[in-house]
């Protein structure tokens, strides 16, 4: 660089204070940039794990802190984020301790197909299954989800892109929104030992309004005479408990830094017989070499989790029917006592005098304790990412994620279980699920000055490689409560289980944004996608592109000086979403009563085309009072095309049903997130609403 003496050079970069320096004399300077702690407010992690300046986004991405996650720590760090974010609606599953969390952002957009969000983790996103319950009357057995492993002392922040404008650059996964979770790693020239310890205890806080003045005389939903019982269903429900203990080290120099965790999550739900255990285990190192030129980010994760008797919805393997059914006026205390001595049969027998009621009802301490649900789950996490400083302006990235999971899962249904479930010996199911996940990308960005505009480009590719695998049986039992796969009555009622999949997305993503002056920002980003759902049809391929525009407001003009900061934005996306696998080529159906394949019931259309979401939103960032006060508006509206249904058609035809794709699903709103922040006396106040 050519300068002058009595010249002003100017020095900034992205979460560092800027310095202005007068040159004095010819000699080489030396520059030691500081950390800003106002300016890494406006500096925001997005698609791909790349950091760009608040100001320069034209769609809204809101940001919460890994403080918010561990003041209250929950078995799902999921859970700490409701009410923190506007426009994202976050519902806890009834599953019990450690169950699965929903997060939906701007609303329901596909009517038959996965609402939740996409969880990406430093830039790479999560093979995120995991099981809430099933819904509707006979809803299956509820558990955990795979976000819900990651120990909440290991996040730095996380970032919550709530349209699909932010989430363009991943594809037809994030269509409903991004939830981009940045993890800690070791800090330069500091040691940092942190040992922590989180207890919460929860109860049954709203119960059914019930009538307590009649009995009952006869069956189980009559009305009786009056009566002085008080008969209260909050007395079946226990005080849960979360005990969450956690150390962490970090530690580095200039050139290597390193991060190490540990963590034990041990819960007890609110009902009989559920908890939920995990234990975590983290290491990351960063290295800088040949002369800061390469970077080298390798972690790994290692998480062993169990949980007991998840809570499943509707009636099936759910104690709460009966519970709210109890007769008024009969003796809770009986029922406590669940089973008894059958001198007929030489075993436990379950007590239950009332019948199943229509609704498949048992003794509710029964359902808890004598059908007894177990998964346990061992997980890794490798990831490594190489990033080489080719120039100034240019660099290239590559990265490498594998997340597998191992899980065994059993049912064990004690003898005199509802006949609905299993023979009068029992019953016993027993499985095993491998999912494995392969991510790659590789990615060349250019930050690069031109006079009165600011070039930033972003250019890759990826691969994204997803598979499932079960294995198992379950069937009734020939020598009764005696649980193993050897005494299921193979010659009876038994049902294998397999399942499987493999899914595969390959894809090319760039993204360009111009700025001028620091006033202006025009953003474009496009990504095509080679889905292997789409095999068997007559689109090989789905493209989605995004425009957007930023104008900060203060730079531009001279604003009152109540205002510290003014920018408004907007931009237009359209994001596409393959449709489920085999709809193209269905394959042939199992029956698991029968044990035989049969022809395929679905008719196979090769002209199906993939959802797709088109999206535009406009905002306002606004900051007042020297940044004490925020305010964060926006006003939405998507449209999702080709929903996907089956039909009925005739059985001339050879098909039960056919593939239709129609339906528009329109969603719009207003996202409001207001804030004040300030200091004084060695105090520090920070409040936030949203809406």
């Amino acid at each position: 660089m050519q300068a002058a003496k009595g010249d002003v050079l100017e020095i900034s970069y992205i979460g560092y204070a800027s310095q202005s320096i007068t040159l004095a004399n010819a000699q080489p300077l030396k520059v030691t940039m500081g950390e800003d702690t106002q300016t890494l407010d406006e500096v925001v992690v997005t698609a791909l794990g790349i950091k760009r300046e608040q100001k320069a986004l034209s769609y809204n991405v809101q940001q919460v802190k890994g403080e918010a996650l561990t003041a209250v720590k929950d078995a799902n760090f999921i859970n700490s984020l409701a009410g923190k974010v506007a426009g994202v609606q976050i519902s806890s599953g009834a599953t019990g301790a450690g169950g699965a969390t929903r997060v939906v952002m701007r609303g329901m957009k596909s009517l038959t197909k996965n609402n939740n969000a996409l969880y990406v983790i430093d830039g790479v996103p999560m093979f995120n299954t995991g099981s809430s319950g099933g819904d509707g009357q006979y809803g299956s057995m509820g558990g955990s989800d795979a976000v819900a492993d990651l120990n909440p002392d290991d996040i730095e922040s996380i970032s919550m892109m709530t349209g699909p404008s932010a989430a363009a650059l991943y594809g037809s996964a994030a269509a409903n929104g991004v939830v981009l979770v940045n993890t800690k790693k070791g800090k330069k020239e500091k040691i940092s030992l942190t040992v922590s310890n989180s207890t919460t205890f929860s109860k049954a806080y709203i119960m059914p309004e019930m009538q307590n003045r009649y009995g009952t005389s006869s069956g189980l939903f009559s009305w009786g005479d009056l009566t002085d019982k008080r008969y209260d269903p909050k007395d079946f429900f226990n005080t849960g408990s979360n005990i969450i203990n956690s150390i962490t080290l970090s530690t580095g120099s200039d050139k290597n830094q390193t991060y190490f965790s540990a963590s034990t999550t041990n819960s007890d739900g609110i009902l009989p017989n559920n908890s939920y255990n995990r234990y975590n285990f983290t290491a990351r190192n960063t290295t800088n070499f040949l002369n800061d030129k390469l970077t080298l980010d390798i972690g790994a994760q290692y998480i062993i989790q169990n949980n007991t008797n998840m809570v499943s919805q509707g009636q099936y393997y759910n104690p709460l029917p009966a519970l709210y059914l109890f007769p008024r006026g009969d003796n809770f205390d009986e029922i406590r006592l669940y089973e008894r001595y059958d001198t007929n049969y030489g075993f436990m027998k379950q007590y239950w005098p009332y019948g199943d009621g229509g609704l498949s009802l048992q003794n509710p301490y029964w359902t808890q304790n004598r059908i007894r649900r177990t998964s346990d789950k061992k997980r890794y996490m490798l990831n490594a990412s190489l990033k080489w400083k080719v120039t100034d302006w240019l660099n290239i990235t590559g990265r490498v994620n594998l997340d597998n999971s191992d899980y065994r899962n059993k049912t064990e249904k004690y003898a005199s279980t509802l006949a609905t479930f299993c023979s009068v010996n029992g019953g016993f199911e027993d499985a095993m699920r491998q999912e494995r996940s392969l991510y790659t990308d590789l990615m060349a960005t250019v930050d690069k000055t031109f006079g009165d505009f600011r070039l930033n480009t972003n250019i890759g590719m990826s691969l994204y490689h997803t598979s499932m695998q079960t294995i198992g049986f379950a069937g009734d039992l020939i020598i009764p409560n005696f649980f193993a796969l050897n005494n299921i009555n193979y010659a009876a009622n038994y049902k294998p289980l397999p399942d499987g999949y493999d899914d595969e997305v390959q894809s090319i993503f760039a993204n360009v944004e111009l700025g001028w002056r620091s006033q202006l920002y025009l953003t474009l980003t496009g990504r095509n996608d080679w889905d292997s759902k789409l095999a068997f049809s007559n689109q090989s391929s789905y493209f989605y592109p995004s425009v957007g525009l930023s104008a900060v407001l203060t730079e531009m003009f001279t604003l009152p000086k109540i205002i510290s900061y003014a920018k408004v934005r907007g931009s237009y996306t359209v994001v596409a979403s393959s449709f489920d696998r085999y709809l193209t080529n269905p394959g042939y159906e199992y029956n698991s009563q029968t044990h035989n394949w049969a022809n395929p019931t679905v008719y196979p259309m090769d002209n199906l085309k993939p959802e797709k979401t088109k999206s535009w939103e406009i905002g306002l960032n606004l900051k007042f009072w020297e940044n004490r006060f925020n305010l964060d508006a926006t006003y939405y509206r998507s449209n999702t095309l080709n929903q996907t249904f089956k039909v009925d058609i005739p059985s001339s035809s050879g098909y039960n049903k056919a593939i239709v794709q129609t339906g528009n699903v329109q969603n719009q709103g207003i996202e409001l997130a207001l804030g004040f922040t300030d200091e004084w006396a060695g105090f520090r106040w920070a409040s936030n609403a949203t809406f």
